[in-house]
């Protein structure tokens, strides 16, 4: 009877508690939002310039400006205000005196003027039949003075002359007049564009006499050699490696 009465009075305890319960609290995800392009803030404080980025090891990622093209430095004018004309050479009716065509539009009210290697100004005042005189040529020529001429009013000439023999020497290399003779780690404005006019793919740097510099121009139409005051050595049809004496100094500055 004991055990009996024991029994129902464990039973009615265990239905009376029940089976314990597991609370467990669930906690609300975090809400991330991210700046809208419109709302961001600007990370680079105004006039200041994009920082570079850089890799783990130092590599630039970006972003990129072009290089800076060198502006073309040309040789100065001869201008008889500044200097004095030196002794000019007895004429001759043969071409006997090598001459450069130069440009001096707007110097002293002059045109096309005929400079010599030892720096006299020519003024041509009549010019024997056949092609015009054209900047940047080299020819060589015969001439006798010719006095009292009044159809110019140049006044940077030494002499007016007539031209009675006329051979060239060198074609134009379409450079406006001479240019500062430099060694380019890349191409200046006027080497840039004449490589631009041709297509070229690539320009190398060879040391040539008198320590200057020629500019070798490889193009789809053949090679193009330039010396470094911009005047044209030789173009296609002639193998102008031809006239480099050192290919083992040659630095390619270019690639097109």
């Amino acid at each position: 009877m004991n055990k009996l009465l024991y029994f129902f009075l464990l039973l009615a305890l265990l239905i009376g508690c029940g089976s314990p319960k597991v609370v467990t609290t669930k906690e609300a995800p975090a809400i991330i939002t991210e700046p809208s392009l419109s709302t961001a803030p600007d990370s680079i404080p105004p006039g200041q310039q994009e920082v570079t980025l850089q890799g783990d090891e130092g590599e630039i990622l970006g972003p990129f400006l072009p290089p800076a093209i060198p502006e073309t430095i040309y040789e100065p004018y001869l201008r008889r205000a500044e200097t004095n004309a030196p002794s000019l050479p007895f004429p001759d009716n043969s071409c006997h005196i090598a001459v450069e065509v130069r440009n001096y539009d707007g110097v002293d009210g002059c045109g096309i003027l005929l400079e010599s290697d030892e720096g006299n100004l020519f003024l041509v005042g009549a010019t024997p039949r056949g092609d015009p005189l054209e900047a940047g040529t080299r020819i060589s020529i015969g001439y006798e003075f010719m006095k009292n001429y009044e159809g110019s009013t140049c006044g940077n000439a030494d002499a007016v002359i007539r031209i009675t023999c006329m051979r060239l020497l060198r074609v134009s290399s379409g450079v406006a007049r001479p240019v500062v003779c430099e060694s380019y780690d890349r191409p200046s404005r006027w080497l840039l564009d004449l490589a631009v006019g041709v297509g070229a793919t690539y320009i190398t740097r060879y040391p040539w006499d008198d320590g200057r510099f020629v500019y070798l121009i490889e193009s789809p139409s053949g090679q193009y050699l330039y010396d470094c005051r911009g005047y044209l050595i030789c173009k296609p049809r002639k193998n102008c490696l031809g006239f480099i004496k050192d290919f083992s100094s040659g630095v390619l500055i270019y690639e097109g």
